[in-house]
């Protein structure tokens, strides 16, 4: 599995998470991280909001595709299609 879907996997999971903390759950740099989110917000799989308590931080959540495409994975994943 790409690291693109884990993130998306772990979004649909635990949404309101921010890029800090899927930089520590992936062991990799914010700079990585807000790579592939991009690149998933340009897919239209994620929507980030800003944090009520923190005006430069923000809550990532899935979209009604970044939900669709998860439950996918998650077939293809259980099916090994």
């Amino acid at each position: 599995m790409k690291i693109k879907d884990k993130i998306l996997e772990k979004i649909n999971e635990s949404p309101g998470l921010t890029s800090s903390e899927l930089a520590k759950e992936f062991i990799k740099s914010k700079g990585n991280i807000s790579v592939h989110l991009k690149n998933l917000e340009k897919e239209e799989l994620i929507k980030k909001y800003l944090k009520e308590d923190n005006q430069k931080m923000f809550k990532i959540h899935p979209t009604k595709k970044g939900k669709e495409t998860y439950l996918k994975l998650k077939l293809e994943k259980m099916f090994k299609i």
